[in-house]
């Protein structure tokens, strides 16, 4: 079974889950509980359900942006760090920038906050130039980040322009795992929980940076998932699937 599938169990079983993990509540439907109870089935069948999340090929990404909305806004650069075994190594790093389009500009506001400029740009590869040495750099790696979903919706946004694909690999995010570890009541801030961990800052704000301490607060929270008796995907995956659907159903 693909991960991602998670997304269609989600809106087919609604809200009718109580504090039990994989019980349904007396509100909701036979069919759901089956349906709830076919997908945790089918979880437990997948390859890599089983398998120890320290064991797991992954890979640490974040991007830069002119803006919030993968819509109008675009790709300055992308930067990923590849993790192994749990190890947080130095090893070679994807990185790029990336091109303005034809009459873009950066707001200011982003180029004091992220320190690139046209000027920077000059020089750098078209986004459709990027995305095929991104792709083989990733591989089938499962992607984490601070925020996940910003990072993938860009990227999706700009595989859909050029081949007409999206990202279709498990995605972690650390501000969710942190909420499964930490009693937070909203989402953490990255530079919240580098202050947490005690990781040092640099280049905050720069993809390189970001990724390079995101994979070592990644690395940090792997420690506590193991000490909480988190130790595989399978378990770590319903876990947050739990956490999301809690947290919506008090919205």
């Amino acid at each position: 079974m693909n991960f991602n599938r998670i997304r269609m169990w989600r809106q087919l079983l609604g809200r009718g889950v109580d504090n039990n993990m994989g019980t349904a509540s007396a509100g909701t439907s036979f069919q759901s509980q089956a349906e709830w109870r076919a997908y945790l089935n089918e979880l437990h069948q997948d390859v890599r359900y089983e398998d120890p999340l320290e064991a797991l090929p992954y890979v640490v990404l974040d991007t830069e942006t002119t803006g919030f909305s993968p819509a109008t806004d675009e790709l300055l650069s992308i930067a990923a760090i590849k993790l192994d075994q749990g190890d947080p190594l130095s090893r070679a790093m994807f990185h790029s920038y990336v091109a303005l389009q034809k009459g873009t500009t950066i707001p200011a506001s982003v180029q004091e906050l992220t320190g690139i400029t046209s000027t920077l740009l000059e020089g750098a590869p078209a986004i459709d130039d990027v995305l095929l040495p991104f792709l083989r750099y990733i591989e089938d790696r499962i992607i984490v980040a601070h925020h996940a979903g910003f990072d993938v919706r860009f990227l999706n946004v700009a595989l859909r322009k050029k081949y007409g694909i999206e990202i279709d690999s498990v995605v972690l995010d650390t501000g969710k795992i942190a909420m499964l570890l930490h009693p937070f009541n909203k989402y953490p801030t990255l530079d919240g929980l580098l202050a947490l961990y005690e990781i040092p800052i640099h280049e905050r704000h720069d993809a390189k940076g970001d990724a390079l301490m995101t994979l070592e607060l990644f690395c940090r929270e792997l420690q506590q998932l193991k000490t909480a008796g988190i130790s595989t995907l399978g378990e770590l995956w319903e876990r947050l699937l739990w956490l999301e659907r809690k947290h919506d159903s008090h919205l």
